[in-house]
């Protein structure tokens, strides 16, 4: 059994000991799968190493730890090399690897760890805390401990990002200094939780273990109905359900204090029986055609795509739109951006073009999120402005009007659409457009083709899959109105 630290477990175990005692003990439980931001995160590693022309990168990878220590070691004894990245150690049985460890001259160090954030978090300090720990008790005399992260400032002027500028650095020697008794009672606790031999008990909450390799693992046993499924139920509700010993939503008594949307998601569950409003009917008629459907999706991440840009600046790419008449028939528009130039007034015009000329509504889900990118258009187009206003007070949102009115006890206390859709409509497809069933996957899809990831072949594909997935997700808002104005 490997019972040793690394970086990752040592921040797992600060913040959920189940998982660290699983990732220790029970590694293969968990669904381990790459998101789009730590994809993002690993070209911005390296893009800092292009700031240290005299660095040499380990080419062990994390599964061949001796073979990395040793390259380390050899990377160490030669002077010419003035940085190491991906540096390997082992100290007290703990393993880490150094983003960029670099010689800084009297047989001095400095860690430089890089994080692909514009914001500087609290369990950063913890990351490289633990390094200047093993490297300290190696004997390695550290000059310097930096955090480097994105400069929010940074705004792309060239065809290539201008790596020396693109970050910000933070000291935490002299913080991390003082924090190494901490660190040393941290390490003692956590190792106590790794050699016990039975699994910790940790309640899963959406909240606390959101992203969790072992969500499915610790949610086996949960029933269809947890309540762990109630929107926004509190800490105190959920402490108070849990000492009543009640898991599933049908079961919660009768006058247990919850809000009015919670206690309709109960009450339908109890019953199996959909609820409707007594304002539904007179409500629905906002949604009455001519009415568009629209769609944006948009892509956020900290590599700018093009002049302009900062990092992590919202980029709406792809729109879809569809029209419903009077009569019934159906029309579809859309829009996906090809080139790597800034192609958002294209984008935002083309749509103008279509929904400018009439007055009809333009329904969406969730319509804060496309209210807040028609705004930033607004502002980044003076001129378009009193369009973009136009269009957006003919918003209406539909999926306000189903939370407000209407529950499915399938919807498992979600409101989303990709909840919504196969609750209302069982036999319609599901979202599997290829790569392509989420947002996250819509982006990452998006900045391969844009950044020339793919060859044509790959581009061809991925585009067609991010067509199909937003047009999937405006023709569902037909269908999902057309279903209830014709069943409730």
């Amino acid at each position: 059994m490997n019972m040793y630290l690394t970086k990752s477990r040592y921040l797992t175990g600060q913040h959920c000991s189940k998982k660290l005692w699983l990732s220790t003990h029970r590694y293969e439980l968990g669904e381990y799968v790459k998101s789009f931001a730590a994809t993002i995160g690993d070209e911005v590693g390296i893009g800092a190493t292009t700031n240290y022309p005299n660095g040499k990168m380990i080419q062990a990878s994390y599964k061949e730890h001796e073979a990395a220590v040793k390259e380390t070691l050899e990377l160490i004894n030669d002077d010419q090399t003035g940085a190491i990245f991906e540096a390997a150690f082992e100290h007290d049985d703990i393993r880490i690897r150094v983003d960029i460890f670099e010689r800084l001259g009297d047989n001095k160090w400095g860690i430089r760890e890089v994080k692909s954030s514009k914001l500087v978090k609290n369990h950063f300090y913890h990351d490289i805390g633990i390094q200047y720990y093993v490297l300290v008790g190696l004997g390695y005399d550290i000059a310097s401990a930096k955090l480097i992260h994105t400069n929010s400032n940074y705004i792309l002027k060239e065809k290539e990002i201008d790596w020396g500028n693109f970050f910000s650095a933070v000291e935490y020697l002299p913080d991390i200094k003082e924090s190494l008794p901490e660190i040393k009672n941290e390490l003692l606790r956590l190792r106590k939780i790794q050699h016990d031999t039975k699994e910790p008990f940790i309640y899963p909450s959406q909240g606390y273990c959101k992203g969790c390799e072992f969500w499915d693992y610790c949610t086996k046993d949960k029933p269809s109905d947890w309540v762990e499924h109630l929107p926004r139920l509190s800490p105190k509700k959920r402490n108070e359900l849990q000492e009543l010993k009640i898991e599933n939503i049908a079961k919660i008594p009768e006058g247990f204090s919850l809000t009015n949307n919670q206690s309709k998601i109960v009450n339908a569950t109890k019953t199996g029986e959909v609820f409707c409003d007594d304002s539904f009917s007179s409500e629905i008629k906002k949604y009455n055609p001519p009415a568009y459907y629209f769609d944006f999706e948009t892509l956020s991440c900290a590599i700018p795509i093009f002049r302009g840009l900062k990092p992590f600046e919202r980029v709406p790419f792809q729109w879809s739109l569809h029209h419903l008449s009077v009569e019934g028939k159906t029309q579809h528009w859309e829009f996906l951006a090809r080139e790597k130039t800034d192609f958002r007034r294209e984008m935002i015009e083309s749509f103008i073009n279509i929904v400018h000329p009439n007055q009809d509504k333009i329904i969406v889900y969730n319509a804060s999120f496309e209210k807040s990118v028609l705004k930033e258009m607004g502002v980044l187009y003076p001129d378009l402005q009193d369009k973009i206003n136009n269009i957006i007070e003919r918003i209406e949102d539909l999926m306000a009007f189903i939370q407000k009115n209407f529950y499915h006890p399938q919807f498992n206390g979600s409101f989303s659409l990709k909840k919504v859709l196969p609750a209302l409509l069982p036999h319609e497809e599901k979202y599997s457009e290829g790569e392509v069933s989420h947002g996250g996957e819509a982006q990452a899809q998006f900045y391969n083709i844009i950044c020339d990831k793919y060859d044509q072949n790959k581009k061809a594909m991925a585009r067609g899959d991010l067509i199909a997935y937003c047009k999937k997700d405006t023709h569902s808002l037909i269908l999902i109105y057309q279903h209830l104005l014709r069943n409730y």
